[in-house]
């Protein structure tokens, strides 16, 4: 397009010319013949005819008749001018006649043919002629043309889905000058955009055909990825595809297997790596990056996924640095999960959902923390949208056959060819905004397979999810121009070359439309508008095509009933699974035949209407033959014809093999089968053939470890019965001890096809009644004399039924010995139940040792229960302990004694031991026993004393056991014993405190009472003191455990010095059994304030005099003493007569400037005041310090002594004056001037007297001038100033109006706001006050 411009220019400059070209025409006449046009330049479009009126004027003097020729010598001949008249007669003289030229111009002419032709009017009758000259100018003519009428059928292209077509259509420029084209479709093109595209680039090129603006910027592409990328080369196909499209591409990648984002920001941030030189170069436009292919898909607090996280902020961050884009590319879910990963990543679909959000949370992560531009690549959302379009059509994406399962390679993770070829696309339609489709490249691959990859990708980025943006949006284009986003999904109808340069006028060129249909385009007509502009004439021109879109007819036929029953001389209804993979709605007809084998079969559906990928059940009925063997193969025949078109149809054949029918029923015993615990039964169990052949069954007693029945095969497990017959197995049944009621028993009978029956067999098993006793291990009972010995007979119902006791009896008793059993008679034990019962059998004393032998017998509803015993009465030596208490509490300083009793019981006289069993109380507690044996007579008794001292501290509160045991010496097993606990003794107390009168003044009293409680164990004495305060109460007191004193008075003194306030002092008492106990509790009681008020502080000035040099300063140290039992603040102020001659400045020792104090009682502060002179006459004043205090809600004042300040003044000259130049001294300039009061006081007396005698003075005269000499207002001094009637005050340095801080009275201080100087207030008409 470099000569457009230029052209265009020198076009315009002709056009110019020729406009102008009017004003130069010639005319050569005869001044008889007088000649004119009406237009003396024609400008005529191509093709056009116009008429050119000639005017003859006969300026001669004579009628005449013209001839009238024209001569078109050195013009073109593509013109013509032809007078419609040969002569013009009888023109009277000064008169005129107008004759017809016509002026022609054929199609083919250009502004080339630009030229003049001339008009000879001649006398027919003279020699007179005159010519004029016509210049004609072929009109310039705009008017590019698209032939359409030979694309299909005149205009109409029918096309399949799936196909893609080149169109080589012919464009024309029907117009007069060379032109140059820009072509669209179904819009207009931009020429005006054109031209300003044309002038911003001033490069004399402007080529639409070229990328959009954002890929042009995508020159150069640089991945960060692993093995996904690697394999089969990824970067050199998108180089590859960018060059194709007319990219200057550059790619380049770094791709270690497995390598993260955390580990390819390792080595860009190593100093001189490959990478970060790489990077530094910033030549990479774009710099994707590719995770690892599970990490994006973790947990978000897993530590890898934080590491890619951070890695990949990072990198953008870089690659931002670098002026370079960054963009994600989004892996894709493993074929069939993650095995390592099941619960994260159980199938395809979840891991490629979780990808696809990991790699989301990335990119937002990267936009909040850094300024990158930061897109993503959907790679994996393309795979899977073929995995989602194979399922929607009724397909298996995981078949070895799909294009799903082709995307990857053998380990079903890593790609294929054809996997990384359709990651390609999807990154070259992310970088340009450009359609992959139609893109050549040098991939061995189905051309087929090539077209879907490319839709696919196409698909994915430009209609999307709108969760995605792309670089090329922002640049104001989301695909190439020449392409309209109006066509259906999937749809491409671009021109390949969109510009036509410098076409000359009447000549033509071909351009090519590309048209892809996508395969599932459904059929239909769509109305394409082509348009061609012209960049010269600024417009357009169009011509229609409609593309058909012709029904695809495609069935897949499954038969997948081929596990039913197909039974000799049996009927089976069965059915076909259709579907519809054509592309329309379309109605079949059915026909249904056998090709071989013993069947017959009917269609019960004739005709049936899919809708698109609808999947029907097509019924029919199978009849095999009562010939039919078993493995016979039947092969039938559908054929599916299209009701519309017969010649569309489509043949399945198929086939299924006759079966053999196996059938049997299994029967037991009719009804439950009785049963007595630990009798064994036999039963039957029957099996009847009911199928078409002779069969072998099995019988299996299906086990159960809780049964209660145990079942035995006897027979054959297997047996074999003919069609029709029937075999039994035998079975023994027994049911276990103490079972009852109805049970199960499952069996299992088998075919050999596999093909189970279970048969339940049920049980009744019958009660049993039976009882059993026991007593004694050794099935003795043993009784001395005078004593009762009992046993316990445990009565167990060991049958299956309830049993109701009746009585016990017993036999065998030998006189002086009597029993006694358990009534039983209201007992009933259910099955498993145990009842005890006691028999007491009583010696009298005068009953022998002996032995006999007793039977008890239980007498019932079951069989009597019978239990042997054998009776011995044994002589008896026994001692019996009895102690006065069962625990005893043990202190360190005294001993605790326990009585214990010992009483022989026995029937002899015996000596009897006694022992002490210590255990771990020896490690707490000294144990002593007043005696260790005694001899004692049937019936006596004797006293022993136990003694206890606690030795140790830290026994167990829970307290520690201890045995006394007495044992004979005639028989060591006759013992008794006494268990007693010993527990430490421990302290304890509470106090209760009240106060009759909790407040006083410093040095008065308070009192109250005092309880105190026993908390601990053991009696104990408290000695009772105070701490804080000095007090009079009782000195000790001894109480009980848990026992209370009565109130104790008590009087406390308040000291002197007690601050005012809350105090607290407390009483505590201390154990006498353990010194080491101390409880105190403590009271309050508030001191009064008292405080007077002349004596609240105490103000000392170090200095009573101070001398002030001349407009120098002095320092005095001024010392504040709190003289009150409580805090106080205030502050301090200097004032007196002449204060207001000094600038005052307060510091405190911390060196603050602040007149401000506040002490605690007691407490001083020390502050320095100066004084500095602010005046430059001297003087003197008197001063005083004076603090004006808070104390207790009240304001009092103290003051210092006096100080007594002198202030230098500026040196003066000698004393005397100076008269006429005779100077006098002091005494006699005194002398002069008394002179002078003196006459002048005479003058004025003359003039009283000479003056009218006034009226005399009256009372109320003298009262008014009395209260005048009050009202005089005395002179300011310095820095002085009165305050109004509205208490406000003009500052005196700089005239600031000022209001007074309220509660001050004059005379005081304070700071002006505005200059911050130092004012004193005084009153109004008043000497100065302290």
């Amino acid at each position: 397009m470099s000569k457009t411009h230029s052209r265009a220019v020198v076009l315009v400059l002709l056009m110019l010319a020729a406009s102008a070209s009017p004003l130069a025409f010639t005319a050569k006449a005869d001044s008889t013949i007088v000649l004119s046009v009406d237009s003396s330049h024609m400008i005529l479009t191509p093709g056009e005819s116009v008429n050119l009126s000639l005017v003859i004027e006969n300026n001669g003097s004579s009628i005449e008749t013209y001839s009238v020729e024209s001569s078109t010598t050195g013009l073109s001949n593509v013109w013509s001018a032809t007078p419609t008249a040969a002569t013009v007669s009888n023109v009277l003289p000064t008169y005129n006649a107008t004759t017809t030229i016509v002026v022609q111009l054929l199609e083919s002419a250009t502004p080339s043919d630009n030229g003049m032709f001339t008009l000879f009017v001649n006398e027919t009758d003279g020699v007179a002629t005159s010519t004029i000259d016509v210049y004609v100018s072929v009109a310039v003519v705009y008017h590019p043309s698209i032939d359409a009428s030979d694309v299909g059928d005149n205009g109409l292209l029918a096309i399949q889905p799936g196909q893609s077509v080149d169109l080589q259509l012919p464009v024309s420029n029907l117009g007069s000058v060379t032109d140059s084209y820009l072509l669209s479709v179904q819009e207009e093109p931009d020429l005006s955009g054109w031209w300003t595209n044309y002038t911003s680039n001033n490069s004399g090129s402007n080529t639409t055909s070229s990328l959009p603006s954002w890929s042009m910027s995508v020159s150069d592409v640089l991945i960060f990825g692993n093995s996904y990328t690697s394999q089969n080369g990824l970067s050199s196909m998108v180089e590859e595809m960018l060059r194709s499209a007319g990219s200057p591409s550059n790619t380049s990648d770094f791709t270690a297997g497995g390598k993260t984002l955390a580990g390819h920001w390792s080595d860009v941030n190593t100093s001189a790596s490959a990478q970060n030189l790489s990077l530094a170069t910033g030549v990479w436009d774009t710099v994707v990056l590719q995770d690892q292919s599970q990490i994006p898909g973790f947990l978000r607090s897993n530590s890898n996924w934080i590491a890619s996280k951070n890695g990949s902020v990072e990198l953008a961050d870089r690659v931002d640095t670098e002026g370079g884009s960054t963009m994600l590319m989004m892996t894709w879910g493993r074929r069939s999960g993650d095995a390592t990963n099941p619960i994260l990543f159980s199938n395809y679909t979840v891991m490629q959902d979780r990808l696809e959000q990991g790699y989301i949370d990335y990119r937002d992560n990267i936009s909040s923390q850094t300024s990158a531009d930061i897109y993503i690549a959907p790679v994996g959302l393309a795979f899977k949208h073929i995995h989602d379009s194979i399922i929607a059509s009724g397909g298996n994406p995981q078949s070895p056959t799909s294009t799903f399962y082709g995307l990857y390679s053998s380990d079903g993770s890593h790609p294929s060819t054809s996997g990384s070829y359709l990651a390609a696309c999807v990154l070259f339609s992310a970088l340009t905004g450009d359609s992959p489709v139609g893109l050549t490249d040098n991939t061995t691959m189905d051309a087929a397979l090539r077209l879907t990859l490319q839709q696919t990708a196409a698909e994915v980025v430009f209609n999307g999810s709108s969760e995605y943006d792309y670089p090329w949006e922002t640049s104001g284009a989301i695909q190439s121009m020449n392409q309209h986003s109006a066509f259906p999904p999937g749809w491409e109808v671009r021109w390949l070359d969109d510009q036509i340069e410098d076409l000359s006028a009447q000549n033509q060129e071909s351009s090519t439309l590309r048209i892809t249909i996508p395969s599932d385009a459904l059929p239909g007509t769509t109305g394409v508008r082509l348009h061609a502009g012209s960049l010269m004439g600024n417009l357009s021109t169009s011509t229609l095509i409609v593309i058909d879109v012709q029904a695809t007819y495609g069935l897949q036929v499954d038969f997948l009933a081929s596990t039913d029953d197909f039974i000799p001389g049996e009927q089976t209804n069965t059915t076909l699974s259709i579907t519809n993979q054509g592309t329309t709605e379309s109605t079949y007809s059915h026909s249904l035949s056998v090709l071989s084998g013993p069947c017959t079969v009917a269609l019960l559906t004739a005709e049936t209407t899919f809708a698109i990928d609808e999947v029907a059940s097509i019924p029919f009925a199978v009849d095999v033959g009562s010939n039919g063997n078993i493995g016979d193969v039947c092969s039938v025949r559908i054929i599916n014809t299209l009701s519309e078109d017969s010649s569309v149809s489509f043949v399945r054949d198929f086939s299924f093999e006759v079966d053999r029918k196996v059938a049997f029923t299994v029967q037991g015993p009719s009804g439950a089968m009785l049963l007595t615990p630990g009798l064994e039964e036999t039963l039957e169990v029957r099996v009847f053939n009911t199928g078409s052949e002779t069969e072998t069954f099995s019988l299996q007693i299906v086990s159960n470890a809780s049964a209660h029945i145990a079942l035995t095969l006897d027979t054959a497990s297997s047996v074999t019965v003919a069609s029709g017959q029937s075999a039994t197995w035998t079975l023994s049944a027994l049911a276990a001890s103490g079972s009852l009621g109805l049970n199960e028993r499952t069996v299992s009978v088998t075919h050999d096809s596999l093909q189970t029956l279970n048969t339940t067999l049920p049980f009744d098993v019958q009660p049993v009644l039976e009882l059993e006793l026991s007593g004694t291990l050794d099935g003795r009972i043993v009784v001395q004399p005078g004593q009762t010995s009992s046993i316990d007979i445990v009565i167990e119902n060991v049958g299956t039924a309830n049993v109701s006791l009746t009585t016990f009896t017993i036999s065998g008793l030998p006189g002086g010995v009597s029993a006694e059993l358990s009534d039983v008679s209201s007992i009933t034990l259910a099955s498993g139940e145990l009842y005890v019962s006691q028999l007491n059998v009583t010696a009298s004393a005068a009953v022998t040792a002996r032995s006999d032998s007793l039977m008890i017998r239980l007498v019932s509803n079951a069989p009597d229960s019978l239990l042997p015993l054998e009776l011995q009465v044994i002589d008896r030596s026994l001692a019996q302990l009895n102690a006065n208490t069962n625990q005893a509490i043990a202190g360190p300083s005294t001993i605790t004694n326990v009585t214990i009793e010992v009483t022989n019981i026995g029937t002899m006289q015996d000596t009897f031991l006694l022992s002490l069993e210590s255990g771990e109380s020896s490690t707490y507690f000294e144990l002593s026993l007043s005696q260790t044996s005694v001899v004692l007579g049937v019936g006596q008794s004797e006293t022993v004393v136990l003694g206890v001292r606690e030795s140790s501290t830290g026994a167990p509160e829970t307290g520690l056991p201890i045995n006394i045991q007495v044992t004979s010496t005639l028989d060591s097993d006759a013992i008794d014993f006494v268990l007693i606990t010993l527990f430490s003794m421990d302290a304890g107390a509470d106090l209760t405190i009240l106060v009759n009168d909790d407040s006083s003044v410093a040095g008065g009293t308070i009192d109250g009472t005092v309880s105190v409680t026993n908390t601990g164990n053991s009696a104990d004495q408290f000695s009772i003191s105070a701490v804080g305060l000095t007090c009079t109460l009782a000195e000790s007191v001894t109480l009980s455990p848990g026992a209370s004193s009565s109130p104790l008075p008590w009087t406390c003194d308040v000291s002197e010095d007690a601050l005012a306030g809350t105090n607290a002092f407390s009483l505590r008492v201390v154990s006498s059994a353990r010194s080491d106990y101390v409880y105190s509790e403590v009271a309050t009681y508030n001191v009064e304030a008292s405080w007077d008020s002349t004596s609240v502080v105490s103000i000392s000035v170090d200095a009573t005099s101070l001398d002030v040099p001349y407009m120098g300063g002095s320092s005095t140290s001024v010392t504040v003493t709190n003289l009150a039992n409580i805090d106080i603040t205030g502050r301090l102020t200097l004032l007196g007569v002449g204060d207001g001659v000094f600038d005052i400045q307060w510091n405190n020792t911390a060196g603050e400037k602040t007149n401000l104090f506040s002490l605690s009682p007691g407490a001083s502060e020390i502050f320095v005041v100066r004084l500095n002179a602010i005046s430059t006459q001297a003087t003197s004043a008197e001063l005083k310090v004076r603090a004006l205090v808070q104390v207790d809600g009240s304001s009092v004042d103290a003051e210092s002594s006096v100080i007594d300040v002198d202030l230098a003044g500026k040196a003066q000259p000698p004393e005397g004056i100076t008269i006429l130049g005779i100077e006098i001294g002091g005494d006699a300039t005194f002398k002069i001037m008394a002179a002078g009061y003196v006459l002048f006081a005479l003058a004025l007396l003359v003039i009283k007297y000479r003056s009218p005698s006034s009226k005399p003075i009256s009372e109320e005269d003298e009262e008014e001038e009395e209260e005048a000499e009050e009202e005089k207002e005395y002179a300011l001094g310095p820095n002085e100033c009165r305050m109004d009637s509205n208490r406000r005050i003009t500052c005196p340095s700089c005239e600031a109006r000022l209001a007074v801080p309220g509660g001050n009275d004059p005379p005081f201080r304070f700071s002006c706001p505005t200059c911050e100087s130092n004012i004193r207030v005084v009153e109004y008409g008043s000497a100065p006050k302290f």
